[in-house]
């Protein structure tokens, strides 16, 4: 059994390897032409290499899942690769596909900005809309799929809980405490945008530092995240991001999930002991609301009834 398992890792590790050297040498050769006659349709933007890598690497990641064979190791090896892939290839001096993996507009300009064009009286860029539907798309296949499988920050944050400190320190903040704080901060961007004309997305958005302009209010934001991180799983995620509020409400009607088969479950709560996110109860208890899931497959793997699956 062991060796069984054994060889089953490094197939996943050689699958993500040759994923990444296989970008590292196609990405030469790739280039993202932009046809100059005409403006971009909703569709267009779907070429660009930044989407149709996300939606590789959410596949990738759906595969993993459903076929439970997702561990800790596999998922760290895949963060890193994650980081990588969508936060420093396209600074890299690798030709169109490299640039087109560029982070602009980021996550959390695809909320924010539209709302600033709107008030000023402009129409919203096609590229905004565009964007925000392939991860919505993504979100209702597999929730969070996006967030759990393509975003740098969202990888970055979990490569930072990983750095082992005592377990006191590590902190699970009720969702009860964070979704108001996030969903609060949200209608304060709304009221001080339309208002006041002033966005605090503006200074609580750490995707800047991914332009590595290193601009100041940058790094700052940047590495308060990182060093909230060490202690509390996916921070941002669970306290500021818009766009994980917005996929937070859409994953409840996302396909796939983790689910709980109860006739195998023994309540032995390893799976809460084990996973660094709130949202286990939730499942257990059969909760439709549930607090975010991005799905990294710790509550599935530490399962010794197999009694969680992502699944339909």
């Amino acid at each position: 059994m062991y060796l069984k398992h054994e060889s089953r890792y490094r197939t996943i590790m050689f699958f993500f390897v040759l994923i990444f050297f296989g970008l590292m040498i196609v990405t030469p050769l790739l280039a993202f032409q932009e046809d100059g006659r005409r403006a971009l349709g909703f569709f267009d933007f779907w070429k660009l290499p930044r989407v149709w890598v996300s939606v590789l690497f959410s596949l990738a990641g759906l595969f993993l899942l459903v076929k439970s064979w997702l561990t800790r190791h596999v998922r760290f090896f895949a963060i890193c690769i994650i980081f990588f892939v969508f936060g420093v290839l396209f600074m890299l001096p690798l030709g169109q596909f490299a640039r087109g993996m560029s982070i602009h507009p980021s996550p959390m300009c695809v909320i924010e900005k539209p709302f600033l064009f709107i008030k000023a009286g402009r129409a919203i860029p096609i590229i905004f809309i565009s964007i925000f539907t392939s991860v919505a798309v993504l979100t209702i296949i597999g929730n969070k799929l996006f967030c759990g499988w393509a975003c740098p920050l969202g990888a970055i944050q979990e490569i930072m809980h990983r750095i082992p400190l005592p377990n006191k320190y590590k902190i699970k903040v009720p969702f009860c405490f964070t979704n108001p704080i996030r969903i609060a901060l949200f209608i304060l961007f709304l009221v001080l945008t339309f208002f006041v004309g002033i966005s605090i997305y503006a200074y609580l958005n750490p995707f800047e530092f991914f332009h590595w302009g290193f601009g100041l209010i940058a790094i700052v934001v940047f590495c308060l995240t990182l060093i909230a991180a060490l202690f509390v799983f996916r921070p941002f995620c669970y306290i500021v991001c818009p766009i994980g509020l917005f996929t937070w409400l859409i994953e409840h009607i996302s396909l796939l999930k983790v689910r709980i088969d109860r006739d195998k479950c023994t309540d032995c709560r390893l799976c809460i002991k084990d996973s660094p996110c709130p949202t286990i109860p939730s499942i257990l208890e059969g909760k439709k609301s549930r607090p975010d899931c991005h799905p990294c497959g710790r509550c599935i793997e530490a399962c010794p009834e197999n009694a969680l699956r992502f699944w339909v």
